[in-house]
């Protein structure tokens, strides 16, 4: 009845516990059961991937005590990493609550430079740019907790400055984009060099070809999409498709899925052999090549479906929450989806 009490009167609290107990239960494990906890565990389903893709090996394999890891993920640490992005949005949530921020189209802009931070650098990893021990900072997920420091830390900052001075010249959304941009800028000046051909590592040809067929399919469902909810603009069940964080997501998933097929099923015939490191993917694109973006489509239209229709009425209080779950989704397509277009356009 004691534990039951506690979550009733600070769920938060009971959280941080919670996470705090398996934490040390980890450490504890690792000290005195290294080859179960560390070796069988965290090397093999975690930290082996990051070595093995840093080292950038043809095969995609790291060896720790003779245990095999290899480069991207398995069903595992797919698992994990979800109920660590679930419990991080619960936390990202309490504290939008707490500071009274609003979560909208516009927040969502202010983290542009953010989301596309992270695809972006990883592309320059890739390349080869990054020396240890910094390359481990630009692979996932490393490079997202530290994405989300740097959001968080300007997110704070702007709200401190706003609560300060009574009419501040910029607003919380401003600062938050400016100092996006502050850690994008560099990272964009470092691909437009390898574009224009001051390349650092190995490229098998840059192909903007697939960089604009991928763009213009997007950009053609997508516009398919606004104008048939812009014609039956009348119907509520059909205009929340114009929405543009929805029209986000959609472009977000169709990007990763599109971008996926050309490059790893290379249904145009352009030499391209990429392949796929998310097991759910691949077992789609095995299937049949197009299922995969069109599985993606599906479900983004259903999410809304469920967000914008079915449930509206009962979500429309949590309104910052339901965004806030729509920027996750959002993420969570077109990083990959950036990451994959921008190695294939730049031949990586």
């Amino acid at each position: 009845m004691k534990i039951l009490d506690i979550y009733r009167r600070n769920k938060t609290i009971f959280l941080l516990y919670i996470i705090i107990i398996i934490t040390v239960i980890v450490v504890i494990g690792v000290i005195l059961l290294p080859s179960i906890f560390y070796d069988q565990w965290i090397w093999k389903y975690y930290w082996g991937p990051v070595v093995a893709d840093a080292a950038n090996s043809p095969d995609g394999v790291a060896f720790h005590n003779g245990v095999e890891a290899r480069e991207g993920y398995t069903i595992v640490s797919e698992i994990t990493y979800g109920i660590i992005l679930v419990i991080a949005l619960f936390f990202i949530y309490k504290l939008l609550k707490k500071l009274d921020i609003t979560v909208d189209w516009r927040f969502a802009l202010a983290l542009l430079p953010y989301i596309i931070f992270g695809p972006v650098t990883r592309v320059l990893e890739d390349t080869g740019y990054f020396v240890e021990p910094f390359v481990y900072w630009f692979i996932s997920p490393l490079l997202y907790f530290q994405i989300a420091a740097y959001a968080l830390s300007f997110l704070v900052l702007g709200y401190y400055i706003e609560k300060k001075f009574q009419k501040p010249i910029l607003t919380i959304n401003s600062i938050l984009f400016i100092g996006g941009l502050i850690l994008l800028v560099p990272s964009l000046f470092l691909i437009a060099r390898w574009i224009l051909g001051d390349r650092w590592g190995i490229t098998i040809g840059s192909r903007p070809d697939v960089f604009l067929i991928v763009i213009g399919i997007v950009s053609l469902i997508v516009g398919l999409v606004y104008f048939f909810a812009f014609i039956f603009k009348n119907n509520k069940k059909i205009v929340v498709y114009k929405n543009p964080l929805n029209l986000a997501m959609i472009a977000g998933h169709l990007i990763d899925g599109i971008t996926s097929y050309i490059s790893i099923k290379d249904p145009l015939n352009m030499g391209l052999m990429y392949s796929e490191k998310h097991p759910a993917s691949n077992a789609l694109l095995d299937i049949w090549g197009p299922l995969f973006p069109i599985v993606k489509f599906i479900l983004i239209i259903l999410v809304i479906y469920v967000f914008d229709i079915l449930y509206k009425e009962e979500l429309k209080n949590n309104l910052r929450l339901i965004n806030l779950l729509k920027i996750g989704i959002l993420i969570l397509g077109f990083s990959p989806g950036l990451r994959d277009l921008l190695r294939v356009t730049m031949g990586v």
